[in-house]
């Protein structure tokens, strides 16, 4: 059998004499209020996911499944003639899947290349076949052929069809039986000349401040998004952050250096999860008290008042989250079984410490406040990616 799946690249990919022009996707937050009690859980059950990863290893060991109330989506059309799919954003992961929720409908575009792909989410799992088809997720941005999963059994994706994976390349090894690699979805349209390069932006927006509305930018940065200088910093060498878009920084609450670490990027988390000895200095200097009912720090108005912000250092750039940034939407609080005149910090515990290659994961929370970069570079081993940030018109406002 074929020991990689880079499915026909090097016969589909042109060079081009000037660059394609920058291919843009629009975004949409959407939000299960009937879910959103099980925020924390689920990025907690996610984050050991991402930790335990074990790669060529498709035996799925069993998990605990909290459905997540958010998510960033888009509508992909796949197969011709296509069916529309609704699929989950994830820069964790890098499988790209459907059969969740709508059913595959075979087309004259369909090939069965793999009789078992199986990826776990920590917060979620899928089981099924792989093919390769035509994944359109504009008229602009086709790529084909496309492995694509087909889920037989799924769990913890109600009311979605499946993932858009766009995470490092590195991640699908050993998820297609038989296969130790497949190209993503971004993979494909560089070799089919679509985009100059293995790059994607991300623009998020904060629920209150445009609804939740964003936008996906391939093969560049959208320079409409962002206001502020964008920098990079090298992917982390310390595993196993080194297999997904994780980065090294440092964390300083006002004045005061509380932590170290090196972690993951990631639009499919919620929140900012800390190992526990960051998150624990972070929860003596906000003075917040742990709220059992959300699981997050709670303030009174007197406490919202003095919270510091909390600055992200990362390759000599400085990030910073005001206090507003730091607090969930408080039209939210009542729907995480908190008390409405409340203030509820959206960073979280990973429940353990620091030291272990994965320190941190950055979710939505904070992509929501600065644009976000993933540069796959060259090489399928993630080894010369890196990561880019920048402030946007959300960075400093007040729509919490």
């Amino acid at each position: 059998m074929v020991a990689r799946l880079f499915v026909l690249a090097a016969l589909c990919f042109t060079l081009v004499a000037s660059a394609p022009p920058l291919r843009t996707l629009p975004l949409t937050k959407l939000v299960d209020h009937s879910k959103l009690k099980n925020v924390v859980k689920s990025d907690q059950a996610r984050a050991k996911g991402l930790k335990n990863v074990n790669k060529g290893d498709t035996e799925r060991e069993p998990v605990n499944t909290f459905a997540n109330g958010f998510a960033y989506v888009v509508n992909v059309a796949i197969g011709s003639p296509a069916s529309t799919y609704s699929l989950i954003v994830d820069t964790g992961s890098s499988n790209t899947w459907i059969g969740a929720d709508k059913s595959f409908h075979e087309t004259n575009t369909s090939i069965l290349v793999s009789d078992f792909v199986a990826v776990s989410y920590g917060s979620g799992f899928f089981e099924g076949v792989a093919y390769v088809d035509q994944v359109a997720l504009s008229d602009d941005l086709v790529a084909y052929p496309q492995v694509i999963g087909v889920a037989g059994i799924s769990s913890g994706f109600d009311g979605y069809d499946g993932i858009l994976g766009l995470g490092p390349t590195i991640l699908t090894n050993g998820t297609v039986y038989d296969f130790e690699l497949v190209d993503t979805v971004v993979d494909t349209l560089y070799y089919d000349g679509h985009i100059p390069a293995r790059v994607l932006g991300a623009a998020l927006a904060p629920l209150n401040a445009n609804g939740g509305v964003g936008s996906l930018a391939f093969g560049a940065p959208d320079p409409s998004q962002y206001t502020g200088l964008l920098s990079y910093t090298n992917v982390t060498k310390a595993y196993p952050s080194s297999l997904y878009f994780g980065i090294d920084l440092r964390f300083d609450y006002g004045p005061r250096t509380i932590g170290y670490g090196s972690g993951i990027v990631d639009v499919g988390t919620t929140i900012i999860l800390l190992a526990s000895d960051i998150y624990e200095a972070y929860a003596n200097g906000t003075g917040g008290v742990y709220d059992f009912s959300v699981g997050l720090l709670r303030l009174d108005e007197e406490g919202y008042n003095k919270l510091q912000p909390l600055n992200l250092r990362i390759n000599g750039a400085t990030y910073e989250l005001t206090p507003n940034a730091q607090i969930l939407p408080r039209t939210l609080n009542v729907e995480v079984g908190g008390d409405e005149d409340a203030y509820y910090l959206i960073v979280a515990d990973l429940g353990y410490p620091s030291g272990s290659g994965l320190d941190f994961i950055l979710g939505q929370s904070f992509l929501e406040r600065f644009y976000s970069v993933y540069d796959s570079g060259q090489n399928y081993d993630n080894t010369d990616s890196r990561v880019g940030f920048a402030e946007t018109k959300y960075s400093f406002s007040e729509t919490n």
